[in-house]
């Protein structure tokens, strides 16, 4: 299959040709929600481009944006794809010192934020930049009611953060070409080019869940997205509801949303659960590991498939399951190598092979580095263009990968290799444990060790210690056991799930 990079102005003209009546848009509210045809859209974008060249914008500037999951965010988005700019969002729950960090970082032209911000936050990026508060109701009357009619860019940057494992917030810079054409790879693999698949936005519009898989990924397949606020708590109650509703039947999934949906299955019949997952005709999986018996549960209880993938931001996806190679699942698989990606598999000197060799990966669709505090982009390719996921991992004979670990996550104990992965994989198939992280200590004797940390699937979590530790004795080796379990009510985690293990490490320091 061909990976060659597309152009998103003319791939979207096209769209819009073949669809020009149809929504593209569907921003959630509980009474008359609103609907915005892709003609819409496209004028939009190009009110959008009219607005930057008002404020004295050119293409390759960079937009910083500090806005909630909303068509405005979305369109804005698109409209930087189109026009060629960068375009750099944040959380709208960033610290101030974030933001600060940020703008020194990606040195934007431009601030889109919302009365909704923390007005010391606002006040500290109007000191720095030119700042509209945008309307987010839907109505775009702060927009230049004709759109731009001038020359575009053809080098849109996205500009997303990244605190990987020490915390220290790294600038990413992904081309925003090579983003839409890895969607269109992605859904050529799954046939869904075309597919008119109706998705639920429900991933922060601050990172690449919320702008790619839930945003550019519906377009590309000329179907329909629902925006709706960052997924919570309380969504649960509302999930195969909002389904219904909008008649959502693509959905990206995350293993807390998972484990969330199985939990809420109790509650209900065998029945009423088939009906609910029969809704649905694409399941993706995604953004985190999620042992094979949760996956493999989840599809019984509702009668749906789930396609796990596999993908770092950087690299956009490069494995994916699909119906037909569901049959060689493993614990750990995350599906077969896409076409128009190649894996290197590396021994380290420091590993032991027998947990897996280091993933390196080159892809068409790798994003361009690193922006340091220079104002340089660096990409830590090696002599071969393969990029080093610091993830390890075996290729089986049907070409599946099969993740074993993270290069961070295999530790060195009294001279024993112990996965952390595989404690953590271990701990989450105990009954009363709904999430488990094994986190790095030092150790006067063993030179390095493990503590466990696990949020119980209950309230209260009684016993939980005692039973979980003889639950482990029992099934590991000596030395695979955990200096100490810590239960807590609640594990920090990201936008998307995956445990935050440095703050753990923070607290275990303190």
């Amino acid at each position: 299959m061909s990976g060659h990079v597309r152009s998103f102005q003319h791939d979207f003209s096209v769209i819009v040709g073949r669809n020009a009546t149809k929504t593209a848009l569907v921003i959630h509210r509980d009474v008359d929600p609103l609907e915005l045809t892709y003609q819409q859209v496209a004028g939009l974008m190009d009110r959008y481009l009219a607005f930057f060249q008002h404020h004295g914008l050119k293409p390759g500037d960079v937009i910083f944006s500090l806005m909630p999951n909303t068509a405005e965010t979305l369109i804005l988005f698109l409209a930087t794809l189109k026009g060629g700019y960068g375009l750099a969002p944040v959380p709208c729950t960033a610290s101030r010192r974030e933001v600060e960090r940020w703008i020194r970082l990606v040195r934007p032209k431009l601030c889109c934020t919302t009365r909704l911000i923390r007005e010391d936050i606002r006040a500290a990026v109007r000191s720095r930049m030119p700042t509209v508060e945008v309307e987010t109701d839907g109505g775009f009357a702060w927009l230049p009611k004709e759109g731009l009619d001038g020359p575009l860019g053809d080098s849109p940057r996205l500009y997303l953060s990244t605190s990987g494992t020490t915390g220290e917030p790294k600038a990413m810079v992904l081309d925003g070409l090579r983003l839409w054409s890895s969607g269109h790879a992605f859904l050529r693999v799954h046939g869904a080019l075309g597919s008119s698949l109706r998705f639920w936005n429900y991933l922060p519009m601050a990172y690449l869940g919320g702008l790619f898989n839930l945003g550019l990924i519906p377009l590309c397949a000329e179907g329909s997205v629902v925006i709706d606020e960052p997924f919570s708590g309380k969504t649960f109650l509302t999930f195969w509801p909002t389904v219904d509703r909008f008649s959502i039947d693509a959905v990206w999934l995350v293993p807390s949303i998972v484990k969330g949906l199985l939990a809420m299955a109790r509650r209900g019949s065998d029945e009423e659960c088939h009906r609910k997952g029969g809704r649905i005709h694409k399941a993706f999986l995604g953004t985190a590991p999620i042992d094979l018996a949760t996956k493999q549960t989840f599809e019984e209880t509702f009668g749906l498939r789930l396609l796990e993938n596999f993908a770092l931001s950087e690299t956009t996806f490069f494995t994916t399951e699909t119906p037909d190679n569901l049959d060689n699942r493993k614990e750990g698989s995350v599906g077969e190598v896409l076409p128009y990606a190649d894996l290197k598999l590396v021994a380290s000197q420091d590993q032991p092979t027998d947990q897996g060799r280091e993933i390196r990966v080159k892809t068409p669709f790798l994003f361009l580095g690193y922006l340091d505090d220079e104002g340089r982009v660096q990409c830590p390719e090696d002599e071969e263009g393969y990029f080093p996921t610091g993830d390890l991992g075996y290729l089986d004979e049907t070409n599946t990968l099969v993740i074993t670990g993270r290069r961070r996550d295999i530790i060195k104990k009294g001279g024993y290799f112990v996965s952390l992965r595989e404690i953590e994989c271990l701990a989450e198939q105990h009954q009363g444990v709904e999430i488990a992280a094994a986190v790095r200590v030092p150790h006067r004797f063993y030179g390095e060790s493990f503590v466990l940390y696990v949020k119980p699937r209950d309230a209260q979590g009684a016993g939980l210690v005692e039973d979980l530790s003889g639950f482990i004795h029992q099934n590991v080796v000596k030395y695979k056991w955990p200096e100490k379990i810590v239960v807590k009510g609640a594990l920090p985690v990201t936008s998307t799930g995956k445990v935050q293990k440095h703050l753990l490490k923070e607290d275990n320091d303190a």
